[in-house]
């Protein structure tokens, strides 16, 4: 009879301290309509077949209600030159209208993200040295055109990359919050350290006096984060890979919270959210829908990619 009543005690408490993780793990991300192929670049131009990532804000302005910033995929020792970000429009997410002085921003531009409030552009990138370690950048613009003021947020670090930068502007607070990946998978020890960063404030300008907050960790590939807030749920996507798991592939893997800062618990997705050698997702809501932007590999030794689009099933 005691060794029964032990054994009722201990399942207890296993449910006492599992209970209130089972929740979050057991959720999903919500279901995802087909993707299409959002644009291309143009053959023989700065973006042919290295167009890869979308960030997309509401804007209704000049004929068109959305603002698309892309930049492009390059890899090895390319030259930061060709790093450059362009800009392109439509009024229904699915023909985009490529703007005609572009490139907007002529070079060192990886991963361009922007936040829309209250008449400013706020544009945060990554720049590079020696195609290792990296920083993050603001600009700022009234037309959406033409930016400037560059200020840095998130500083170099010798031996650490700072990059792929999602802001978000959370309505509710009022705040921005700018994630970003922090780790060391370029050091010369080859030391693998993935970090899920995040700074938050009401005002911009002092994201670069925030302390950063790890939202996950990994010590395998995990990076390019984004955030939405959708069904009362803040929704964390980052690319993931791992050898010998998910056939070799690149895949976005999701995490969920209440919090937009804290708790964040991997969503119950086999297979992945997106795993087709699907990353670097951008997540927005429009119009209470859910849309992810994202980058899927055509060829992966050629480096070659298309940027596609996907949108929530309500």
């Amino acid at each position: 009879m005691l060794s029964m009543i032990k054994k009722i005690m201990v399942l207890l408490l296993v449910l006492l301290f599992f209970g209130t993780e089972i929740p979050a793990q057991a959720q999903k991300y919500p279901k995802l309509n087909e993707s299409y192929p959002a644009f291309q670049g143009d053959k023989g131009k700065w973006d042919e077949n290295k167009v890869h990532t979308l960030s997309i804000v509401e804007v209704n302005k000049e004929g068109f209600k959305y603002w698309g910033y892309y930049g492009l995929a390059y890899y090895g020792d390319s030259d930061p030159s060709v790093r450059k970000g362009g800009l392109v429009r439509s009024n229904d997410l699915v023909h985009w209208t490529k703007y005609e002085g572009n490139p907007i921003i002529p070079g060192d531009c990886r991963w361009p993200s922007v936040a829309y409030v209250d008449g400013v552009f706020y544009m945060f990138y990554a720049e590079y040295l020696k195609n290792t370690d990296s920083r993050i950048v603001m600009l700022t613009s009234k037309d959406g055109k033409k930016f400037e003021n560059k200020s840095v947020v998130i500083p170099l670090v010798p031996g650490w990359q700072n990059q792929n930068p999602f802001v978000y502007y959370h309505k509710k607070d009022k705040t921005f919050n700018l994630v970003y990946y922090n780790g060391q998978e370029r050091s010369p020890e080859g030391f693998n350290n993935y970090n899920i960063n995040l700074v938050r404030s009401t005002d911009p300008y002092k994201l670069k006096d925030v302390e950063p907050k790890t939202l996950a960790h990994s010590n395998i590939c995990l990076a390019a984060p984004s955030l939405a807030y959708y069904n009362n749920k803040f929704y964390l996507l980052a690319e993931s890979f791992r050898y010998g798991k998910w056939d070799d592939k690149w895949v976005t893997v999701g995490l969920v919270s209440d919090q937009i800062d804290d708790g964040y618990k991997m969503l119950n997705n086999e297979p992945p959210v997106l795993y087709d050698n699907d990353a670097c997702a951008f997540q927005y809501v429009f119009n209470n829908k859910l849309y992810i932007t994202y980058s899927h590999c055509l060829n992966l030794s050629k480096w070659e990619w298309e940027l596609r689009m996907v949108k929530a099933v309500k």
